[in-house]
């Protein structure tokens, strides 16, 4: 069933594509479907806009409703996530942290005064 949906998906998303592509913009003269002015067109401008726009709400609906539904679908496959067996690896948030030191700080010596009290 996952598979067949995701085809759905993928059929969707290209007349998807291809209605916003013939649509025009409104400041635009004349779309790719205009019809070209002769007088044997079966729709005429505003005609095909309304039924272009409302072929595309009608796949947006079934797009946004089988993208809820292939997420669901797939939440309820799997419930664990690839990083759980992973360890967590510490590293240093600055290069000062990889540079190794070579001399040892020492406590400073008390001086001969404090010593003899």
């Amino acid at each position: 069933m996952f598979h067949s949906l995701m085809i759905f998906h993928i059929v969707i998303s290209v007349l998807l594509i291809i209605l916003v592509l013939l649509q025009f913009g409104k400041g635009a003269e004349a779309g790719l479907m205009s019809g070209g002015g002769g007088g044997d067109s079966t729709f005429t401008g505003s005609q095909q806009g309304n039924i272009l726009g409302k072929m595309t709400t009608i796949l947006a609906v079934l797009f946004l409703g089988n993208s809820i539904l292939l997420a669901k679908i797939q939440s309820t496959k799997s419930s664990s996530s690839l990083l759980d067996g992973e360890a967590p690896i510490a590293a240093p948030l600055n290069n000062d942290a990889m540079i190794p030191t070579t001399q040892e700080t020492k406590a400073p010596e008390a001086t001969t005064e404090e010593t003899k009290k």
